[in-house]
């Protein structure tokens, strides 16, 4: 199968000495581009969570999960991530947001000072705190147990059954008072925008084939390449993004189930900061596009980082698998096989055959696309220090991503 127009000569890959961590030190560089965005926006969004976590209704709720230690219950590692901070949450959704609100400014003229600080307005606060918690009562959601046979739980059973309904209700209570704040901003469109990129998120919990646990699987790749490729930047976005026709075709298919689970949130919660500062249509769409770019490099970084750090058990839709069985379709047949034999996947056998071809040099190519999208489309963004913050983040990203390839 040729790859003529989906990607130009790779570049060459780069990588740290041990493709199985970074360490403290990605860490570090990691927490020093979100302490300097912090400052720029006036507001420490590493707290953004708790305020919202730690009233009366939620706060209950730790007391009951003491129940769950022991049970390996996924809500354990939600809470712990929500509490202690995690890259592999999105957790600097709403940071990004009030980024591109500073990088783009507004007229002072039409807003008093008790309007904004910081070169932010308090309406773009309250919507980033808004997209972060929707984003957060999600995930919390998506730590509910697959109890559906009984007898492989064993005496946890009932303590797992307790710990889904903690997290339903917690899930729940959020996306509802999420919604709550929304109707708060007076603001039809940008409800409907915000209320849209949650239809996008559930959809995307449902988007292609699944196995009988759930969990996502690759389609089979389709060997035409006479479709035009996914042009998510044009469609409109109050629409059904994308169609079943991109899956199986590599780079379209996980940039449509990107743009599903975590770009059309972020993009338009961007979109809407604009729409709240009066910016104009021109603005809001690229802050839009600026959003769907920073979340399609985020989840490049998290699927590679899954894929070499737990060779035995990554993600079948990551980037890697998706990519390598387009390129290579018989790759295909490791998940076919499992498929009609109803037994689990081989992922050792898979990890080597996706290590064993291309894949990576084209997804550096991908990251090096990506990269540049969003430098030449932050510099739409007039005011410098936001703007600035924003290309720090995706140059991390970027570069800590590479580190974790084979050369």
């Amino acid at each position: 199968m040729t790859l003529t127009g989906f990607f130009s000569t790779a570049s060459p890959v780069r990588r740290a000495s041990s493709g199985l961590g970074l360490g403290r030190k990605e860490d570090l560089g990691w927490r020093d581009v979100i302490t300097e965005a912090e400052q720029i926006v006036g507001y420490p969004t590493s707290f953004l969570n708790l305020r919202w976590l730690f009233n009366d209704e939620i706060a209950s709720t730790a007391v009951h999960l003491r129940k769950l230690v022991g049970t390996n219950h996924p809500l354990l590692k939600s809470a712990k991530n929500l509490l202690m901070g995690s890259k592999s949450n999105l957790q600097s959704v709403g940071l990004t947001i009030l980024l591109v609100s500073k990088a783009a400014g507004f007229n002072s003229k039409d807003f008093t000072g008790d309007h904004y600080d910081s070169g932010v307005l308090h309406a773009q606060r309250a919507l980033a705190e808004i997209v972060e918690m929707k984003r957060t009562g999600h995930l919390i959601h998506k730590a509910m147990v697959n109890l559906q046979k009984k007898k492989e739980h064993g005496d946890k059973f009932n303590d797992l059954l307790y710990g889904n309904k903690i997290v339903l209700l917690t899930g729940d209570y959020l996306l509802a008072t999420c919604l709550q704040h929304l109707g708060g901003l007076r603001n039809n469109e940008v409800t409907e925008l915000i209320s849209s990129g949650l239809r996008d998120l559930v959809e995307g919990d449902f988007f292609g084939a699944r196995d009988e646990n759930n969990n996502p699987v690759p389609t089979e790749p389709k060997c035409k390449d006479d479709l035009p490729p996914y042009d998510w930047e044009n469609e409109d976005n109050l629409e059904k993004l994308g169609s079943n026709e991109f899956l199986g075709r590599g780079k379209d298919e996980f940039v449509l189930r990107t743009m599903l689970t975590t770009g059309s949130l972020l993009g338009k919660g961007c979109q809407a900061a604009m729409k709240l500062a009066h910016r104009g249509p021109d603005m809001e769409k690229n802050a839009y596009i600026l959003g769907g770019h920073l979340a399609i490099m985020w989840q490049l970084y998290l699927d590679v980082k899954d894929f070499f750090t737990h060779p035995y058990s990554y993600s079948l839709v990551g980037a890697p698998v998706i990519i390598a069985t387009w390129e290579y379709p018989q790759i295909y047949g490791h998940i076919l096989e499992s498929k009609l034999e109803k037994q689990p996947v081989e992922f050792k056998q898979l990890y080597y055959a996706v290590r064993g071809t291309r894949c990576m040099d084209y997804m550096t190519k991908f990251l090096d696309d990506e990269l540049a999208a969003i430098l030449k489309c932050s510099e739409k963004f007039p005011v410098e220090d936001a703007r600035s913050a924003l290309q720090k983040m995706a140059t991390t990203i970027h570069s800590e991503t590479l580190q974790y390839m084979d050369v």
